[in-house]
């Protein structure tokens, strides 16, 4: 009976591939009885028997339950035994309500069995199980009981069920699982979700009856359509990425496929963990003497300047190690030094660390400094002129809100990588950066030796998002330390644990806003006071050049009638750092949520609210009727509108967003274009970074385009440092069209110098 729903659960906790072995030992959970194990409720509800072998000749069938008291640890599974049970009175259900779609723990999983007498709906026997609640709750046995000779569809009946289960269900307070009150309203629901399934349809009402069913996604669709030029083949034209055939295949190499010599030696942080505290005395003498550990340096052994950042470059002072006060949890304050990967980090946490000063009220985000009201750490970038703001018309309706998105960590695929090599008088360092200008300087300042001396190489990126334009500087510095001090290739591979606890993710953001508006939506004044997470330092400051610009989006907002007041706010966090579309992502968020607001406040079409207040003049007083128009929203609108009417439990929706989005073109970003004369392919190196955003492939046709010679005579090198000297980082999302250009001019040069071999060419074939 209803073999998918086992299936299914399987599915979502490993995904296509199971390891049955290690499958059957964290389901059963004979170990950990607090496991919410998805199969172990669904089996207990099915009431499965396990057959068990205590040798080669004895075999005995046990309940689930009493396996798991079984001490015996010498028992094999042999097989599950599952009783029939007809569909015509035998109805059941299994739920499992997690984070995500699949190879996630529940947050409650359940399961319910229940032998039912048709058609008077008389309960005979019942079996309500439920997980994530506390390790010793299975059955909710004082309901199973209660039902046996009652009628399940009568008011009373469901009345007592689901207040007997509020007070037999004591769910247990425990990090980091959801909090008590939701997993026991989560209960609940589920075991609600079942009743309006099998209820007959005349004891439902009709809006009641869609919370039954499970959701369903279907498969969705898409197109884009685009125009082509043909004559400016091979751009414009639809081709494969470059890199497409060996990113799938799995043979494209990244920076931790570099290969070194056997003498090559692996990396890891010792981070602070005394957040404020001075760092007295950092002991690794015992640590030292441990088999495979190879060394342990900290700030004093850096020869040059211990800073991660440049501050030639603008950046205010980052230290590669802590040497003083510890402005935040996980801070590096050393690197280990072993023969592997697993004894460098096992041992890094191990370090002896001795602080003094350690009391300190610690305020790792903006909701933490506005609570300790410490406003000292509010840092003001955008003022306004305005005391108050001046009325473009009479409001109707005046309403405040508050708006906040949290910090965002890069989940790069690829993590912070860097192998540097000795060689000859310098440093060959393979590092997976998005500026190579700026960790070249770091490392050549940290080591007091010339840039030349440190060459950088970058085939490709896994994954940037912004997270290595500066955040990986630290792992580059420490491993170019390694190397150098030791004379030997140093990997340093840093691990996600310590990414997510060390590195800066994107800047938080609170926006406190209050609005004037006519009934219509039109805004005639605002006000928006925002706040963003700086961590530590004030360096990669997104506000004023993309928060400030984009919290007005493509609105009619003055600067008589709308006042925008920003500051970052220092926090003990690691530095915040850009983040895909810094700053514009929160500008938009902040000012299309305020749109939203001012659509429910005014009672009327969030399109409508939008249409009533784009800038005159703008391209999205054309674009966004065109577009709503194309999508045909009003019918879809009403359509859903008239289903969540008729549906109490499932809802739909349709939303729209419009957004400007800034683009400044900046920096330099230089390209070397080769031709082999043998057979007139091509190689080119430039200074950008390949992080699959298709730069490689956007540059290749570009110069066959321009050269008039196939795509596929273009290779593209890795980027060095060399051929991309002094190249500005890669992002802003200007790389490519930048680059793009710089190798268009380059061709058109090289053109320039071959035109008298080609006119001569010509003249000889024609002759």
């Amino acid at each position: 009976m209803q073999f998918q729903f086992l299936g299914k659960r399987v599915f979502e906790h490993h995904g296509t591939a199971v390891d049955w072995d290690t499958w059957w030992k964290h389901q059963y959970k004979k170990k950990y009885p607090e496991f919410p194990s998805d199969v172990f409720i669904t089996f207990e509800a099915l009431d499965v028997q396990i057959v068990v072998g205590e040798d080669s000749t004895t075999q005995r069938t046990v309940s689930l339950q009493e396996y798991l008291s079984l001490t015996n640890k010498t028992l094999i599974i042999i097989a599950f035994e599952l009783k029939p049970y007809p569909k015509a009175n035998f109805y059941f259900d299994s739920y499992k309500i997690m984070p995500r779609a699949q190879n996630s723990h529940a947050y409650v999983n359940a399961a319910f069995l229940l032998n039912i007498s048709l058609p008077a709906g008389k309960v005979i026997s019942a079996r309500i199980c439920f997980g994530g609640i506390n390790p010793d709750f299975i059955h909710a046995k004082a309901i199973e009981s209660a039902l046996v000779d009652q009628y399940l569809f009568d008011k009373n009946t469901i009345s007592n069920i689901f207040e007997n289960l509020k007070s037999q269900l004591e769910p247990n307070a425990i990090l980091p699982d959801a909090s008590p009150e939701y997993r026991l309203n989560l209960a609940g629901g589920l075991l609600y979700k079942t009743l309006l399934r099998i209820a007959p349809n005349d004891s439902v009402k009709e809006e009641y009856k869609s919370g039954g069913n499970l959701l369903y996604r279907p498969l969705s669709c898409g197109m884009q359509s685009f125009d082509t030029i043909e004559k400016n083949y091979p751009v414009t034209q639809a081709v494969q990425k470059i890199e497409a055939m060996i990113q799938c295949s799995g043979e494209a190499t990244y920076m931790n496929d570099v290969i070194t010599t056997s003498n090559s030696i692996f990396c890891a942080f010792v981070n602070a963990t005394k957040v404020g505290a001075n760092i007295e005395q950092v002991d690794a003498s015992d640590i030292l003497q441990m088999p495979g550990v190879v060394a342990f340096y900290t700030a004093k052994d850096i020869p040059g300047t211990n800073l991660s950042c440049d501050p030639s470059f603008g950046y205010d002072v980052e230290e590669i190690f802590c040497s003083g006060v510890v402005k935040y949890y996980g801070q590096p304050l050393g690197v280990l030094v072993a023969l592997t990967h697993d004894i460098a980090n096992h041992l890094a946490s191990k370090v002896k660390v001795t602080y003094s000063n350690s009391v300190y009220n610690v305020l790792p985000t903006t909701s933490h400094v506005f609570e300790a009201q410490e406003l000292e750490r509010l840092h003001k970038v955008k003022s306004s002129a305005l005391k108050n703001i001046q009325f473009s018309q009479k409001p109707d309706i005046s309403s405040k809100g508050v708006f906040e998105i949290g910090g965002q960590y890069h989940f790069t695929m690829e993590p912070q990588t860097t192998i540097a090599v000795p060689f000859e008088e310098g440093l060959q360092v393979w590092t997976a950066t998005q500026w190579m200008d700026h960790t070249q300087s770091v490392i050549a300042k940290m080591l007091q030796i010339k840039a030349n001396d440190v060459q950088l190489k970058v085939r490709r990126l896994g994954g940037g998002y912004g997270s290595k334009i500066t955040r990986g500087n630290q792992v580059a510095c420490a491993a170019s330390l390694v190397a150098y001090k030791l004379n030997r290739p140093a990997r340093f591979v840093q691990t996600i644990e310590s990414m997510m606890t060390a590195n800066g993710k994107r800047w938080g953001c609170r926006s406190d806003y209050e609005f004037h508006i006519k009934s219509n939506g039109k805004i005639v004044g605002m006000e928006n006071t925002f706040y963003q997470d700086a961590g530590c330092t004030l360096n990669e400051n997104p506000i004023k050049g993309h928060s400030v610009v984009c919290a007005k989006n493509c609105y009619e907002l003055s600067d008589s009638n709308s006042k925008i007041v920003a500051e970052a706010v220092i926090t003990d966090a690691p530095s915040s750092t850009w983040c895909r579309a810094p700053g514009s992502v929160e500008g938009i968020a902040m000012i299309e949520n305020i749109l939203e607001h001012i659509a429910f406040e005014a009672n009327i079409d969030p399109v409508d609210a939008r249409l009533a207040n784009i800038k005159s003049g703008n391209k999205m007083e054309e674009l966004l009727p065109r577009f709503i128009k194309s999508t045909d929203y009003k019918r879809r609108r009403e359509e859903i509108d008239k289903f969540n009417d008729k549906n109490r439990w499932i809802k739909r929706g349709l939303g729209v967003a419009i957004m400007e989005y800034p683009v400044f073109l900046f920096g330099q970003y230089p390209a070397t274009v080769s031709i082999y004369h043998v057979d007139g392919t091509t190689v080119i190196s430039h200074g950008g970074i390949e992080m699959g955003q298709g730069m490689n492939t956007k540059v290749a046709q570009v110069a066959a385009h321009t050269l008039g010679i196939p795509l596929s005579y273009i290779k593209i090198e890795s980027s060095d440092t060399i051929n991309g000297a002094n190249s500005m980082v890669t992002g802003g999302a200007v790389g490519s069209e930048s680059l793009c250009f710089a190798v268009r001019k380059a061709c058109e040069t090289l053109n320039d110098r071959l035109k008298p071999v080609k006119d001569e060419l010509g003249k000889m074939l024609a002759g």
